[in-house]
């Protein structure tokens, strides 16, 4: 059709409504074509079509507003939010200690406050690891050994610091991936002048949390060697655990039970038995727990080369899980890792890490 033909027919059209251009323009939809929401009862807020090209299609402009309402009602309901995705590291081994390195995810799975989560990722860790290693020997240099094996073990796969406890927290080396430089560092760790009132282990675990969480380490490690003795770190149980899980640093402890290498001083008063000794304890036992890591208590030194070895193997076999949560699931803290494989020995965190 031409356009004086297409024009004499829109011309038509509103005779035969009886309404002029102008009085369809005023009544229906301005210039530039934006029907504003509060013009018309029931008139959409968007984009429509001008009123000379409504009349040219013949098409009244309450049909206009019926079709925008019919597609607003009948659109496709808008995609649910994304499910978030958590992961944590655990170890697999088999009852002589060795890793278990073929769990696939249908091997594992996962509860938040006993909510089932969808295991959607299992995969060996690949993740460089940061290590504090923390040595409160009493000046002993039982450790010193083991500990060279140990960081020749890791070479390649973490980033390793090693701090002693005599007395305060002395930092030898900060965390470096060149091997040489850590085991000179360890080296040094011969026999000296005792600290046999005691030490600061559970300030040490604290900053070196802190520390790990300052950096953002991807896979924080602590190791915590003791001959145990007195407590003098004035730090609370809950504290030091608080930031443990907020790090997200995962505990391992070897302690020596042997009274000889640091000799237990008398209790005075009854504050210090209620107080940092106990709080030692609690982290010593309870934080290993929560983070994924164990506590080996050795009778004599000649487990500690022994027990290193088996923790290098442990932590150059572990994985990587990870689940979906909920997009708007309320924070939770109780986490349960299980796997179906039977005869095998899961450590896993039972705290939510990153809470």
């Amino acid at each position: 059709m031409t356009a004086p033909g297409l024009a004499l027919r829109c011309a038509s059209v509103r005779a035969a409504r009886g309404e002029s251009p102008a009085a369809f323009g005023r009544r229906g939809i301005p210039a530039g074509g934006v029907a504003p929401s509060s013009n018309t009862p029931g008139i959409l807020g968007r984009r429509a079509l001008p009123a000379w090209r409504l009349a040219a299609l013949g098409a009244t402009l309450a049909f206009h507003h019926g079709l925008l309402g019919f597609a607003a009602q009948n659109a496709p309901p808008a995609a649910a939010p994304p499910a978030r995705t958590n992961s944590v590291y655990v170890s697999v081994v088999e009852d002589s200690g060795a890793p278990v390195t073929d769990l696939t995810a249908a091997d594992f799975a996962v509860t938040e406050d006993g909510q089932p989560r969808d295991v959607v990722r299992v995969s060996a860790a690949s993740d460089p690891m940061h290590v504090m290693i923390l040595v409160d020997d009493n000046g002993t240099g039982l450790f010193r050994s083991g500990l060279i094996q140990f960081v020749q073990q890791l070479q390649g796969r973490a980033q390793i610091a090693v701090s002693t406890v005599t007395g305060q927290t002395q930092k030898l080396v900060d965390y470096t991936a060149d091997v040489k430089t850590v085991a000179e560092a360890i080296a040094t760790l011969t026999a000296r002048p005792a600290t046999n009132d005691g030490g600061q282990l559970l300030e040490g675990i604290f900053q070196a949390s802190k520390d790990q969480q300052r950096r953002d380490a991807s896979r924080p490690v602590i190791i915590a060697l003791t001959v145990g003795g007195e407590e003098h770190s004035t730090a609370p149980a809950h504290q030091v655990l608080d930031q443990l899980a907020k790090s997200r640093s995962v505990l391992y402890v070897i302690q020596i039970s042997n009274s000889a290498l640091r000799p237990t001083v008398a209790i005075t008063q009854s504050r210090q038995l209620l107080g940092e000794n106990l709080n030692l304890s609690a982290v010593l036992g309870e934080g290993p727990k929560q983070t994924g890591g164990w506590r080996q208590q050795i009778v004599a030194s000649t487990g500690i080369v022994d027990g290193l070895r088996r923790l290098a193997a442990e932590l150059k076999a572990q994985y990587v899980v990870a689940y979906a949560r909920p997009p708007k699931s309320k924070t939770t803290e109780r986490l349960n890792v299980s796997v179906n494989r039977r005869n095998v020995t899961l450590r896993a965190p039972s705290k939510v890490p990153g809470r």
